[in-house]
């Protein structure tokens, strides 16, 4: 599974060594199978490793992809024995279609996966809908649709003087089908810019008068905060929900709202930066349940655990008890490597619960001990290395 781009057999000379990471992940609800995502760390690592894992003596199938990826799901089956299935996509537009029996490889029309001609959209985020793929990115993108045949479904979201169009991204669904995403809008920096045939440009200017201009500009800039808005539902029906202030309108932090996970109780949780946890019940909106002790901790992943939230926060993993979180007990255990953990996501599956961690390893929960996996080090070696195919 490749795409068509140029290797340079001495890239590692160029550019210095291969360091991947483990930095998504994604989980059927059976837990014997799951797929990673494997890729290095510098801008000019456009290579991506697909690990997922078999049922037959849990082995790890790799296919390798010329591309940035950037999101990774399971594919819905009407199926509880079948294989699970996994859809991915890039940052250029590429849709990847991961099976047992095999992989596809599908572009977005008018993307720079097409051509370079295209408009340059960063793609982020996929979510399977019914027989449709629900994808977003920047630009104000987010489209739903497959093949050639696709419909911008964004929420209404008016794009106000000086910020650019949002950029979307696709938190995940709850049991109903109802979907998460997050708008965030950026002040635009052409508007600030100081260029012939800006508004405040003249010709006659001289280099102290630009300079004390543009500086005048870039303050001005530091004044628009960062705007984050968060809808739930579906293409068609969205329905805004109201963020706290500290991430709805941030000056000069940057929050975040990272995730969403599902309790088998009918209640809804999202999370992110700034302490944020939100909870919704059926026929009810979000409204944060968060302390105000824990608004230093910025949570990047959360899973449902024997009926508890458990969530990520830097290197930490933490129990919430409703109110507050607490350190995890028992600690992660490890065995190998390095000693801190740097969680990149996390699972609750069949009474355990699962680690993956940015250092090409992931730990598991059975009762109250943790085990240790390694990813096997033949299978995070460079892609196309000398210009070979895997």
């Amino acid at each position: 599974m490749t795409d068509v781009m140029d290797d340079e057999g001495n890239f590692e000379e160029l550019y210095g060594a291969w360091e991947p990471k483990l930095y998504a992940a994604a989980m059927a609800e059976n837990d014997r199978y799951f797929a990673l995502l494997l890729g290095g760390t510098r801008w000019d690592d456009p290579y991506t490793i697909i690990l997922t894992r078999d049922a037959v003596g849990q082995t790890f199938s790799r296919s390798d992809v010329r591309r940035e990826l950037r999101d990774i799901r399971v594919l819905p089956s009407s199926d509880s024995n079948a294989y699970p299935s996994y859809v991915t996509i890039s940052r250029s537009g590429d849709i990847y279609v991961v099976r047992p029996a095999g992989s596809e490889h599908f572009v977005i029309p008018r993307t720079q996966a097409e051509s370079e001609d295209a408009p340059d959209i960063e793609f982020n985020s996929i979510f399977p809908v019914g027989d449709n793929w629900l994808v977003s990115g920047s630009d104000g993108v987010m489209k739903l649709g497959k093949s050639t045949t696709w419909e911008d479904v964004a929420p209404k979201l008016e794009t106000k003087y000086p910020y650019s169009p949002p950029k979307w991204s696709i938190l995940g669904a709850n049991a109903n089908g109802d979907i998460s995403v997050i708008a965030v809008e950026m002040s635009n920096t052409r508007y600030f810019n100081l260029y012939p045939g800006h508004e405040l440009y003249r010709d006659d200017m001289s280099e102290d008068e630009e300079d004390e201009l543009q500086a005048k500009l870039y303050a001005e800039q530091k004044t628009y905060p960062m705007l984050t808005t968060l809808f739930t539902g579906r293409p068609g029906a969205w329905k805004r929900q109201e963020l706290p202030q500290r991430i709805a309108s941030s000056l000069p932090a940057y929050p975040y709202v990272s995730g969403q996970v599902s309790g088998k109780t009918g209640r809804d949780y999202i999370f992110g930066s700034d302490g944020l946890i939100m909870e919704a019940m059926p026929s009810v909106d979000f409204s944060e349940i968060g302390s105000l002790p824990d608004r230093e901790k910025h949570y990047s992943s959360g899973a449902f655990w024997r009926g508890d939230l458990i969530l990520v926060a830097g290197s930490e993993l933490l129990r919430f008890d409703g109110h507050l979180t607490t350190p995890f007990s028992p600690k992660v255990r490890v065995k190998l490597g390095s000693p801190r953990v740097q969680p990149s996501a996390v699972f609750g599956r069949d009474e355990k619960l699962y680690v993956f961690d940015y250092g090409l390893r992931y730990f598991i929960l059975d009762g109250n001990e943790w085990n240790q996996r390694e990813i096997p080090t033949d299978l995070t070696e460079r892609p196309f290395k000398g210009g070979g195919e895997k």
